[in-house]
């Protein structure tokens, strides 16, 4: 078997590429494309797959969220198409075995790094859309993610609690919450503050950290949690037994 063909099988469940120079062209880092003196590498591939990546996201996101609106899910595709997110994707399956690079990239650990792989997944998304086509390419990325994000809301609220924490509380309570320094501890160089967020009045929850944005984070990540289960409560008790 041809190894672009065996290389297609294992990436993508057995598909085989129609044409396999887009694959090759996809794995080529331009550090290996430099040593070898080809005209191609993958940063072309890599800015169509990123374009793909971000529709097919937005369109899963737009479709799975009727409630939300574009602001909290422009943050949740965000946090699915980061580089964090999309080299995760790389690894499950596989191309840090394929990716071909020179050898000072393979030497201070490339084929690990994120930001490599996570071109590296574009590359390869962009090849496969332009061989398969986007109806594929979407079942194909879809699966990718449920497996691997089925809930985007839990990695939004560890990028930005904050956010999440006042589109609740806006829906819900018609208020915006407000964060207070309620102490600042320690000397100059290991300051602890501690936060408290409340709404109308109302303290929510308190965190410190040795930041006071770190300290907002946490306080913002408590309280959402807290009305969170609250509100599934409530709603809990709403449904007759």
């Amino acid at each position: 078997m041809h190894r672009m063909d065996e290389i297609s099988r294992r990436l993508f469940n057995g598909y085989l590429f129609r044409n396999s120079s887009l694959l090759a062209e996809a794995l080529a880092h331009r550090s290996y494309s430099s040593e070898h003196g080809l005209k191609y590498d993958n940063q072309r591939l890599e800015f169509l797959g990123d374009a793909v990546i971000q529709l097919i996201v937005t369109e899963c996101l737009y479709a799975k969220y009727a409630d939300r609106d574009e602001g909290i899910m422009s943050e949740m595709r965000s946090a699915l198409v980061r580089q964090e997110t999309l080299a995760k994707f790389a690894r499950e399956i596989g191309i840090q075995d394929f990716i071909r690079l020179g050898k000072g990239e393979e030497r201070t650990g490339g084929r690990e790094r994120e930001s490599l792989l996570s071109d590296a997944f574009e590359a390869v998304i962009g090849a496969y859309y332009l061989d398969a086509g986007l109806q594929e390419t979407t079942n194909y990325l879809v699966v990718l993610l449920e497996k691997l994000c089925p809930d985007p809301e839990n990695i939004l609220l560890m990028l930005n609690p904050k956010g999440l924490l006042q589109e609740f509380t806006q829906k819900h309570m018609r208020k915006k919450p407000d964060y207070t320094t309620e102490n600042i501890e320690g000397p100059d160089h290991e300051r602890i503050f501690t936060v408290s967020v409340s709404v109308s009045g109302t303290v929510l929850s308190k965190a410190s950290a040795s930041s006071k944005k770190a300290a907002e984070v946490a306080a913002a990540g408590e309280a959402l949690q807290k009305l969170k289960d609250e509100n599934a409560e409530d709603t809990d008790a709403q449904i007759p037994s």
